[in-house]
Parts: structure tokens; sequence; C-alpha cells
């Protein structure tokens, strides 16, 4: 095989993409140039210089230029599925000189789609592949047993090409995939797989091939390779920069073209470039203020490029968020990542957070020697800093589907980032939930994709606390296979249980292979540092807190809905601003109007939860901050009302003179105070930094139960029902209760470890009292069978390869499989109206997101499936609408108006009509 074949017939005979072009005349690309399209851009991908390829190479024991050679060459490979007749038959015509398929078997997208046929053409030609890579090495043979394990590591290779689509494909009963081809597709594939050898002439020696050692490294790594086949597919789809090509050219002519194309296609993509990072030089030029003891802490601690945890715990308002910028960027100037993602909560808290990045994340690269990155938030949004930057992986030209189940690799592609939550995974800079991370360890579509987002970044958990066991199991498998990726993560969180923390701790030793490490402080505020230093992996350093947020909320119990409206309003009337935290949105609902009907100034009380459309949301978050937040003063403030939920404690830098709280877990009353007097103001309600507050000392008003020593089971249920339904332990509610009452106030940071482990110590669970402990049982119970559930359904990574047997079953991306445990499953919901023309429009008319801005995400179960369907008389104008927005065609479409059962208010939000 010194020579290409000199036989062109198969490349002019078989399609790769076949759509109308906008950017050519040809409406076809035929097979062989697509396929080198797609290596030209993995081939880059991986190039040798790339901390990431290095990383890979030295993992496998090659050298950087044999594994980018060697992917290449397999990853021309990935569509050879498509000389099957049966795809090929998709689209024929008679004036060209593609092939007329003979066979009558029709093609079966969902069972034996492209990248399946690819495994039936795999076993034709993998003898030869085999041969060709080993060279002479192939006389040491010995006997048939070391070949199929040489075909077997190759397999791994294969099976990371195949599942470009996302998803690993199903590799039983090859031999049934004969229904689809005819032997022609056989020669012509063959003929195609020798000419690519003599092209590429890959070589890997035998002695890896053989060694199970070296095939268990290459499974490690096989998840991400399938993520940089998932991207070169991506972007060598664009038919923008990979122009459609219909006449023969050799292989040779056309590789060298392609990868020009490939580089261009590639250097505006952040994935690829390498930012370069600004030194680090110190909070006080950064935000001109001096650092906290925490802030200090994080500009001091020794650091290194290997994978490192820090847990930082410290009091709302310790400037926990400023400390972690200030090690994530003094990690990648060690050279430990290029990049970070921020995950939160909840979108409210990514939302917040988003402004407080793009306000910083220019002084952490150098725009003069390098490019500026790429920051994404989480979702769109009409306030967006100047120095958003979008991530484009492909043009935005439309490019069909060729059957509904087996969609072009761009339509995947715009169909993926229609959803900004996930593109944040793939800019260097990304904020949004820590989901998108989470999903990176489940067997969903594009998982392998958010993986390899997730490498070389630096990985930020806000609030980490709030997570359940569930949620905790999943972020188990994250910090494990980041910790294998090389990565680095920071974790945020106020309060933190010991155990939490222990089990965190070991989590990352566990996975580093050092022996457990028992916890030592009980100090608050901490930072915990666990490196892979064997000597001394972990340390833990108690730290101060900053003088003006030490603090003591006094808290007073209320029993009834009443006694909470009356304070609201006498406080109102007083001259004071009044923030009331509910549990559930119903329950904000109805307070608001029950506040609302007795106000002179019903105006006066606002309401804020997450039934709202971006667009009102983030005009009730503007509204917020302008009334609560650390520029208002008191013409701003006084006689001012909030009913809100969870969200206000979880996104919102604002503060309140009273607030009002229903019962809650200690950890996230703790939350919410830190709202209260969160500001010190003078005596006209002007924030001054470093005075003492002019107002009288804080007080809570816990909207609780009555206290009883010897409850009953319905305790809780019978006056806070959603609360019950929100939260489920009524025996943690008691004993947070009980420890308040006991202390008579909020002392932080000086009772924080005492409040947290009266809840969730190793003491706590006996001293529930047996009539709550059923339920609280029930918890536990549900506790247990959380982590159960997390761990059946996350991928079994370590253990297996990117293959189909790494989960019990891969999902679709907009399947129900989820981070978390819930049986309120959301749907995003496109608010639409009807124009004088009769044409559909975004509810929000806005020059640059009209979509993002109106959707609204509801439980499916409750509100979304009981939605008043679009007419059928509009089906036209939704086509319309889809076109011209592709995100449409992946949202639930809403027209209030037709609706008899629901409707929205830009001041209320989503609601039923008969709770008007």
């Amino acid at each position: 095989m010194n020579n290409l074949t000199n036989n062109f017939n198969y490349l002019t005979r078989y399609w790769g993409k076949a759509k109308t072009n906008p950017y050519s005349n040809e409406n076809y690309h035929l097979l062989a140039y697509h396929c080198l399209d797609v290596a030209a851009v993995g081939q880059l991908l991986l190039a040798p210089h790339k901390k990431l390829t290095q990383d890979l190479a030295n993992f496998l024991g090659l050298s950087p230029e044999s594994l980018q050679n060697l992917f290449s060459f397999f990853l021309v490979l990935h569509d050879i599925g498509k000389f099957a007749s049966a795809f090929q038959q998709l689209y024929s015509q008679e004036d060209t000189e593609l092939i007329k398929p003979k066979q009558y078997s029709p093609y079966d997208s969902r069972h034996f789609r492209h990248d399946r046929l690819g495994l039936f053409f795999w076993k034709k030609i993998q003898d030869d592949v085999l041969l060709a890579l080993v060279g002479d090495d192939s006389l040491q043979f010995s006997e048939d047993k070391q070949k199929k394990q040489a075909l077997k590591t190759l397999m791994v290779l294969m099976q990371c090409m195949l599942g470009h689509h996302g998803k690993p494909i199903d590799d039983d009963s090859w031999n049934t995939i004969t229904d689809f081809t005819e032997s022609q597709n056989v020669i012509d594939a063959t003929a195609f797989t020798h000419d690519l050898l003599t092209l590429f002439q890959p070589h890997l020696p035998l002695a890896k091939l053989l060694s199970k050692e070296w095939r268990r490294k290459l499974q490690q790594v096989s998840w991400q390779l399938a993520g940089i086949v998932v991207l070169a597919d991506w972007v060598g789809s664009d038919c923008y920069h990979f122009r459609y090509q219909t006449k023969d050219l050799p292989l040779e002519e056309y590789w060298q073209l392609t990868q020009k194309q490939a580089q261009i296609a590639l250097d505006g993509i952040d994935i690829h470039n390498t930012p370069v990072i600004s030194p680090y030089t110190s909070i006080q030029e950064y935000y001109q203020f001096s650092p906290t003891p925490l802030q200090k802490w994080a500009e001091e601690v020794p650091i290194d490029d290997s994978p490192q945890l820090f847990i930082l715990e410290d009091v709302t308002g310790a400037g926990k968020t400023e400390a972690a910028l200030a090690l994530t960027h003094r990690l990648m100037q060690t050279g430990a990542a290029d990049g970070f993602y921020f995950g939160l909560p909840t979108m409210a808290t990514s939302n917040a957070m988003f402004g407080r990045i793009a306000k910083h994340y220019h002084h952490m690269f150098d725009a003069e020697n390098g490019k500026l990155p790429s920051l994404v938030l989480a979702h769109g949004a009409r306030e967006m800093n100047d120095n958003f930057r979008d991530i484009i992986l492909t043009s935005e030209h439309n490019d069909s589907d060729y059957t509904r189940d087996d969609s072009t690799a761009t339509a995947q592609c715009h169909r993926w980032l229609a959803d900004s939550n996930k593109k944040a995974l793939l800019a260097s800079v990304g904020v949004g939930t820590i989901d998108q991370a989470l999903l990176a360890v489940l067997p969903r579509k594009y998982q392998s994709l958010r993986l390899i987002g997730l490498n070389r970044k630096v990985l930020i958990f806000d609030e980490v606390h709030a997570a359940d066991e569930y949620m905790f199991a999943l972020l188990e498998s994250v910090l494990s296979l980041h910790l294998h990726q090389g990565g680095s993560v920071v974790l945020l969180t106020a309060t933190l249980s010991l155990k939490q923390r222990q089990r965190l701790v070991d989590i990352w030793l566990s996975a580093s292979g050092i022996p457990p490490q028992k916890l030592q402080k009980t100090a608050f505020p901490l930072a915990t540092h666990v490196t892979l230093n064997p000597e001394a992996p972990l340390v833990e350093t108690p730290l101060h807190s900053r003088p003006d947020v030490s603090r003591t909320v006094t808290v007073k119990t209320v029993n009834h809905l009443d006694e909470c409206v009356q304070i609201a309003l006498n406080a109102a009337q007083n001259g004071q601003c009044v923030v009331w935290v509910r549990n559930s949105v119903d329950d904000a609902l109805h307070a608001f109007r029950l506040i609302q009907a007795q106000m002179a100034q019903p105006e006066n009380c606002l309401l804020f939860h997450s039934r709202f459309i971006l667009h009102d949301r983030k005009k009730i978050e503007n509204r917020v901050l302008a009334i609560f937040g650390k520029e208002s003063n008191r013409e701003d403030r006084q006689g001012k009302i909030l009913i809100t939920t969870q969200v206000f404690q979880e996104s919102l830098d604002a503060d309140t003179d009273v607030m009002i709280s229903d019962i809650c877990p200690i950890d996230d009353l703790i939350q919410r105070v830190g709202r209260l007097h969160r500001h010190t103001r003078n005596a006209n309600g002007e924030y001054k930094q470093g005075i003492t507050d002019s107002r009288s000392a804080p007080e809570l008003y816990l909207h609780a139960p009555e206290w009883d020593d010897q409850p009953k089971a319905d305790w809780l249920s019978k006056d806070f029902r959603n609360t019950q339904y929100v939260y489920r332990s009524a025996g943690r509610l008691w004993l947070g209760l009980r420890e308040l009452l006991r202390l008579g106030a909020i002392r932080m940071p000086a009772e924080a470890r005492t409040l947290i482990e009266a809840v969730y110590g190793e003491d706590a669970d006996n001293q529930i009292p047996d009539a709550l402990k059923y339920k609280d049982n029930e918890a536990i119970a549900e506790g247990l069978s959380k982590d159960a559930a997390a761990r059946s359904q996350a991928l079994q990574w370590q253990r297996y390869e990117y293959s189909k047997r790494s989960a019990r079953g891969w999902y679709d991306d907009d399947s129900d499989i989820s981070t978390r445990f819930s049986d309120i499953e959301t749907v995003s919901v496109l608010l639409v109206k009807l124009t004088e023309n009769g044409e559909l429009i975004p509810w929000v008319e806005d020059e640059k997101f009209p979509v993002q801005l109106s959707i609204v995400k509801i439980s499916k179960n409750k509100f979304a499936d009981k939605l008043q369907p679009i007419p059928e008389s509009l089906s036209q104008t939704v086509e319309r609408l889809q076109d011209k927005f592709k995100s449409v065609k992946y949202l639930q479409i809403w027209l209030p108006e037709s609706d008899p059962h629901f409707t929205y208010d830009p001041n209320i939000g989503f609601y039923p009509k008969q709770e008007a």
C-alpha cells in the first residue's frame, strides 16, 4: 500500500451531506470529503502543543504527534456507515454520479442509523486497519486470541468515533445490518480505508494493543476523546467553512485544502484557543477594598498546577465569590486551568452572578497578548454586560434534518446551543447552574461534550450545602472525574455540616488514592484545602470574619398568618421596608393578595418568585434592588413590602429593615437572615461602609407552628401544608426551632456551627420526637433512595469505556433523566401573542433576545401539560415562528389570550385564573 488506489469511483458515488447550501450552488457534499473535513477539525483540536493532548498522550504512553495522527485517522471513519445503500437512497438524483441503490430495505433511523451502520463496515475493514497499524509487528501474532484482544482495544476507539451523535452505539448483532447494504458498499468503503491508511500512515505498537492495562487506560480517556469527536463533527459539518464539493479531487489534495479551512473555522472558537492569563495582582487592586481574612488567605495559600480541592466556609457577605475568583486566577496562572465554570444552585443565582463575573473576568485574561475569551451566561438576558461575547461553533444557516431521528450535525449543534445553559460549558468562562456540570456523569446525549467542556477549567460550586442526597451522589462522581481530568474545584458555603465537609474531603482523597483523613477543626469561618501531597494532603485553616458581617439577630416566633400580615403592614406604615420570604409560590401569591388588598398604595407591595418570564423577572429584580439594594436610600425604601420565595435569598445582594420568614431548614434560614440589615446604613437610609448601622437591632419574625415539646404527627402539616411538601422533614424543622428558642437569636459567626450541628450533627437524629420520627424516617429513607437512584443512574465511567454498557440506558437530550430528584419536572414555555396580521410573535418584542426573554419555567404535570394548545388554525404561523427562531422548535409554545384556565400578568407572573 505505497500508493493510493487511484480509483476515485467511490469518491463521486457517495454523498455525505445533502441539503440546500446557501453558500454554494451545489446541493450535496461528497462523503469522503466530509469525513476529511471532520478529521481536519479533530486534528487541530488535538494539536500536539495543547495541554489536553499532552495529558492524554502522557497517560497513554504515546507522543502527542502519534496520538494526534492516530485520532485523526480514526476520526475519518466516523461516518463510514454512510456508505450503506440504505442511507444513500435518502438522497439520489438521476443527473448525478451518485450510487443508485439496488437494495430495498428502507433506512431505519431509529435502530440502524448511519452511526450504527458504521459498525458493519468497521467489522469488514478492522483486520486491514489492525495489520496496517502494527506494521511489521504483525508477524508477532502468535494466535487468534491475540488478534481478538487487539481488535477489542481498537473497538474502544471506534466507539468514540461511531458515537459522534452524542450517544454510544449499540454494538450487538452487527450482522443484522447486512439488510441495509450491498456488496459494492463494502468494496468502496474498503478502498476508501486503504487510501486513508496510505494518507495518514498511522502506527500503534502491538505491545500496547495486546496490553490489558493499556486498554484500560484507553477506556478511561475514551470519555474525553468522544467529546472531541462530537465537537469536531459539529464544526466540520458547517457548510459555511466547508463548502460542498461534488467533483472528485485526490484525497491528498483535498486533505491539504480542508486543513486550511479547519484552521479558519476554529480561529474564533474558545475551546480551541488557549487564552493568555494575566498575572494576578491583589484584591485591593481589583475591587478597591482591603481583603477580608478569607480573601487574604486565598491570595496567600500555596498552590501549584496539580488537582486541588478548596472548601470555603464563611458568613454571607464575607466575600467568598472574590476569594474563589482569586484562587481561580492563581490556579490559571500556574497553568492548572485555562478557564472556569461557576455553577450555582438556580437560574436566579446564576443570573445574579453573571453581572459580578462580567465586571471582573477581563482582569484575569490578557487581551493585549491574546484574545478575550467568551463569557456565557446560563440564559439570555437583556442587560448583558458590554464584555459579553457569545460562543459560536457554526454559522447561522439553517440545516434541515435527514429524517426526524437522524438530524445533521449542524442542526444538532444549533439545537444544543439554543440552550445557552449548555453553551456556557464550552466557553472559557461560563456561569450557569450546577446541573450542567452534574450532567457530565449522567448517560444523557452529549454527556461527553459537557465533559470535554469542563476539561482544563476550575469548577466553582456555590451553596454546596443545598445539595440533597441525590445531587451529592452525582457531585461525588463529578469531583472524582474532574480530579482524574487533572482539574481543581472550589466549593463555597455559609452553612456546611461537619458530616458534609468530611464526605467532600473523603471523595477527593479517595479519588486521589490517599487514605482517609479525619477532620480536626470545628472553627467557623474555615478554609479547607485538600491536595495530592501524600504526607500532608489536608490543611484546615480557621479564619476570622470581618467585624461588619458579624451580627446578632433576635428571633421572634409568629404562629398565625394574619399576625404576619399585620407586622408587615405596621412596619410599612412606620416607614420601614419589609421582606416576607415564603416557602412556595402559592403561599407567596396568597400573602401578596392579602397584603395588597389592605394597602392604601397597593403598588408599594411587590411580588417576586420563579414563575415570571425573564423579561419581567429582570424588571422586578431591578425594582427590588432599587428599593432594597445597596445604593437605595430612605425615600426609596420606606413603606415598601416584598413578598417573595427562596429566589430572594439565593440571588439578590439586597437588605431589608424588617424580615418575616416561614419556618425552613436552619441553613436556609441563615441564608435568609443574611439579607436582614445586610448593608450598614446611616440615618438617611444610605449605605456607608464601616459605620454602625443606625437602625435598631435586627429582628427576625419566624412564621412557625406553635412550639410543642411533644408534638403530634401533624405539627407542621396542619397549618404549613406547602412547607411540609417542600421540606419533607418536620423533625429537622422542629430541631431548628428548638435551638433558636434556646439561643433566642442567630449569632454569626460565633454560633454558626452550634446551629448547624444541632440539626444535622451526629446526635441530631436521636433528638427528634417520636411523633415526627415517622416523617423524618420517611425523609431518611427517601435520602437513601435518592443516593441509590443517583448511583444507579450515574455513568460507570471508572469501570467501562464510552459505550452502551457504561449505563443501564442512554437518554436523549430532552429526556427526563435529571440532576435533581423530584417529582416536579419543569418545562420551558414560550409565551407568544397574536399580532393584528395574525402572526405569532414572542411576548417580549426585543431586538436581540425576544425568545429568551419570553420564557417561563413551570411544572410539567401541574401546569404545562394543562395549557391550552396553540389552535390548529395557527399551525402555519407557528412554523414561521420556528423558522425565524431556531430555538422555538424545542420549546412549548403558549398563547395566554386563548387559554381559559391560566393567565400571565407582568406583576404577578404565571398563575391559574381561578386564583385571581
